[in-house]
Parts: structure tokens; C-alpha cells; sequence
């Protein structure tokens, strides 16, 4: 059996030979450009984990974490002079640290809590921007909590001598990442997104409507509006509503820094999150 951390680190390593691919063909070759981002972030998000049966519920918990993602965009240009528009191509990964606590407790009075761990998600992507439309078709994948474990369970009649806790299965799982634009490139647009609109968002996946405004020199304020999932590994099994403000500076033709903000309304408690981000743009 592969180990977690084997795993996930074949999951980063594989997105990191991506994006050094990405880096060194647009040096290589014009009109090409390649975004490279790099982007710490940490919060907090609750919910419930998988349900142990088809009745009741589980512990509700809830979950700290702090983590860095990578990613890297590579850009075909339809004009040397318009770094908005071309064909795309982005691989990006996100490791965190997580560290959960107990905020309720089951029906049946569950009261078991997954370990603290580092969790993993990366994602692979294509599409292409006109002027006034554009798309991104790829797919995420994710580390999550699965199905409930009773080690020292007997046909849950218990073991004597066996004091091991209850715990959750780790689990990968894949969800498409979706992104369609309706407005122009440059100027104000209006987006849907079924998938993840951030490396902060890989391990949170979700639905979102954004509006937003971008310059071709790399100035934009984006308004994020939807659901995200939380800490189970069912797409959107007690999904919270979430709302997201970000925007990004150019300090020179070469270097954007970036800044976002969100806050979570789950149901147990309200969350919140933030990220900054440093991007280097090679190529035109």
C-alpha cells in the first residue's frame, strides 16, 4: 500500500516537473508567456465528516490550517502586445497542515476527530481566452476524509484490551475544474466556476459565480460568490456559502503581488481565510 506521504509528494513532485516544463518553454519561444505564483495561505473551515451510516450524522469539527500553493500558467498569446488572450495551460498544487478539534458531536455521540496531517490537492487544466469569452477544462484532485474506521471493533461490539480511537480513511479524490468567462479579457467580466478559482481553494473545491475587472498590465479586483465544500470528501457534502474579494498589483512589468480575503458561513460556525501571492511573469 502507498504510503500517504509518498503519495502526496508524487502529487507535488508531478506538478512541479509540470510547471518547470511550462517555465522553460516560454523562454524558449515568443510569443509565449509563463505566470509562475507562489502563494501562502491559512484559515479555518468546519463541517461535518462522512456519515458512519445511512441515518444520523458525524462529529462536526473543526479544521485550522496553513499551507503554501504553486502555480504555473503558460499562455500561447493571440498578440504579442495582449497577454490576456490565448490558448492556456496551468498546473497547480497546494500542501497544508491541518489541525482539527470537535465542535459537536454526533448523533450517536460520536466524538472522534481525524489526526492533525498535511493534506494535498493539485489540479491540471487547458483553455483558451477570446476577447469577450473564454474557458478552462481540467480536473483537481484532493486528499479528504472518507469513511469511519472502528479498529477495535468486534462487529462494533469492541475488543478487550484494544484501545486504539476511532479514526477516518484518508482519501484521493477527483473533481473537474470548470472555469467559463462572459466579458472582455481586459475590462469587466463575469465568470462561473465549478472547481477551484485559487490554489487556496484546491482542497476546498466548490460552485462560484465572480465578477471582475482586468487591465492587460495586470491590475484586477475580483468578487467571488458560491459554495465550497468542507472537510468531507463528497463533493458537496455540507457545503458553506462563501464569499471572496481578491486583487492583484503590478510593481513592475515583471513581478504582480497579490491579496484575498473570504469569509465561510458553515454549519457550526462562521470561518474565514485569507492568502497573499507573489507572481513572476516570463515572456512578453
Amino acid at each position: 500500500m502507498t504510503r500517504p506521504t509518498s503519495r502526496r509528494w508524487r502529487l507535488v513532485a508531478l506538478v512541479a516537473g509540470i510547471a518547470a516544463a511550462f517555465t522553460s518553454r516560454g523562454e524558449a519561444h515568443d510569443p509565449v508567456a509563463v505566470d509562475v505564483e507562489a502563494t501562502p495561505y491559512g484559515g479555518r473551515t468546519s463541517g461535518r465528516l462522512p456519515p458512519s451510516g445511512i441515518c444520523g450524522y458525524s462529529s462536526g469539527v473543526g479544521t485550522a490550517f496553513a499551507g503554501l500553493g504553486v502555480r504555473a500558467r503558460l499562455r500561447v498569446l493571440a498578440s504579442a502586445d495582449d497577454r490576456t488572450r490565448g490558448f492556456t495551460a496551468t498546473a497547480q498544487g497546494a500542501v497544508e497542515r491541518q489541525s482539527n478539534s470537535l465542535l459537536a458531536p454526533g448523533s450517536d455521540g460520536e466524538r472522534d476527530v481525524p489526526p492533525d496531517q498535511a493534506m494535498a490537492g493539485v489540479g491540471l487544466g487547458f483553455g483558451y481566452d477570446w476577447r469577450y469569452v473564454g474557458f478552462h477544462l481540467g480536473v483537481g484532485a484532493r486528499e479528504s476524509y472518507a469513511y469511519r474506521v472502528y479498529p477495535c471493533a468486534a462487529s462494533r461490539g469492541g475488543r478487550p484490551g484494544c484501545d486504539a480511537p476511532d479514526n477516518y480513511h484518508g482519501a484521493v479524490s477527483l473533481y473537474p475544474d470548470v472555469t467559463l468567462r462572459a466579458g472582455p479579457s481586459s475590462g469587466v467580466h463575469f465568470d462561473v466556476i465549478f472547481g477551484s478559482y485559487s490554489v487556496a481553494t484546491l482542497l476546498r473545491p466548490g460552485m462560484y459565480t465572480g465578477l471582475g475587472y482586468t487591465t492587460q498590465g495586470g491590475y484586477e479586483l475580483v468578487a467571488h460568490v458560491g459554495l465550497q465544500s468542507t472537510v468531507a470528501n463528497n463533493y458537496l457534502f455540507g457545503a458553506s456559502p462563501r464569499f471572496d474579494l481578491s486583487g492583484a498589483l503590478p510593481v513592475t512589468d515583471h513581478v504582480l503581488l497579490g491579496l484575498g480575503v473570504a469569509y465561510a458561513r458553515g454549519e457550526l460556525r462562521d470561518d474565514f481565510d485569507a492568502r497573499a501571492s507573489v507572481t513572476l511573469r516570463f515572456g512578453p
